[in-house]
This record gives C-alpha cells, sequence and structure tokens, in this order.
C-alpha cells in the first residue's frame, strides 16, 4: 500500500502537481512508510521536514526547535490517502514513488490529531524521535545558526518561518 499525507480532504486523485527530484517534471508523490506520510500532513509553508530512515530501518525525527512536532502537527487534522501500485508508479528512492500522472485514491484514512497519531507510531517503535531537549546543545546550535545564515535561501514564506521558530535559538 502506498501513502500520500495532507492537510486537505476531499481528494479522489492525487494530482501530478509537485516537481519531480528524479527529473524535474510534475509528479505526484507516494510512500510506502506511513509515518513518513503522516509527517507531510502540513502546511505548505512550513516544508520543513526533518525525518529520515536510520541504519536500523526505521524513521528518525529530530525536533531542531523546541516542541517542534507539537508546534507542527498537535490538534491538526490530516489525510492519508491509499494507492495501489501499479504499472504508473514508479520506485525512485526507498520508499518513495511518484508519477507523473495523476493517481486515483483507492482510500483514505482520516487522521483528526496528527501529532498525537505521530506519537503513537513512537509508541508502537515504528519512528524514532529525537527530541531537541535530548539533543546536543552544540548540535542544536549549528543547526539554528545554519538557518540564521541561509534564512532567506527559500523564498519569504520560509524566511517567515524560519524567524518565528529559529530567532530566540540565534547567538
Amino acid at each position: 500500500m502506498l501513502y500520500h499525507g495532507t492537510t486537505m480532504g476531499g481528494l479522489d486523485c492525487i494530482k501530478a502537481n509537485s516537481k519531480s527530484h528524479a527529473t524535474g517534471k510534475p509528479a505526484a508523490y507516494f510512500t510506502e512508510d506511513r509515518c513518513y506520510a503522516l509527517v507531510c500532513c502540513r502546511d505548505r509553508g512550513e516544508n520543513f521536514v526533518t525525518m529520515g530512515l536510520g541504519e536500523d530501518g526505521r524513521q528518525h525525527y529530530y525536533e531542531r526547535f523546541p516542541d517542534q512536532l507539537k508546534t507542527l502537527y498537535g490538534g491538526r487534522r490530516g489525510y492519508l490517502y491509499l494507492a495501489e501500485p501499479s504499472a504508473g508508479l514508479t520506485n525512485t528512492q526507498g520508499h518513495t514513488w511518484e508519477s507523473a500522472v495523476d493517481v486515483p485514491v483507492s482510500g483514505c484514512q482520516v487522521i483528526e490529531d496528527v501529532y498525537a497519531e505521530i506519537l503513537d507510531e513512537e509508541a508502537k517503535g515504528n519512528l524514532v524521535i529525537h527530541r531537541y531537549r535530548e539533543i546536543d546543545s552544540a548540535e542544536q546550535q549549528m543547526h539554528a545558526d545554519y538557518i540564521k545564515e541561509h534564512i532567506g535561501d527559500e523564498g519569504e514564506e520560509m524566511r517567515r518561518f524560519y524567524q518565528e521558530h529559529f530567532s530566540s535559538l540565534w547567538s
């Protein structure tokens, strides 16, 4: 089963309107990993995903500012759309799939509180969360300083996001 996570309800197909990392052309994205799909249930303006596969085969989420998970996902509704692997989908890397054409939805899971669902995945052992307070202070500062140095690189919307969540961390 493939998942597509979003905050938009009522979809009957996932449109190929993202930019493919592989080809640069329009694509619809999917993942085999439900935990990764959950973190895609966020506002488009908050394109700040700090998660990736660890050597243990599980997703590892790293908070880069205090209470990041709760801030981004707490109390927010999300939708995990399901799609069947088909000839139109290409496995691009690891658990990631994409399609150059719109993909019909085969089902949908409504997630009333994405944060609570992420914590549930952690409790089941499917996800490892590295909370901000547990991360070495030198590493915390390195990430905050990097963002400060590159605050305008991703456009005005992300600049506002970084200013809101990181300015108190800058040295």
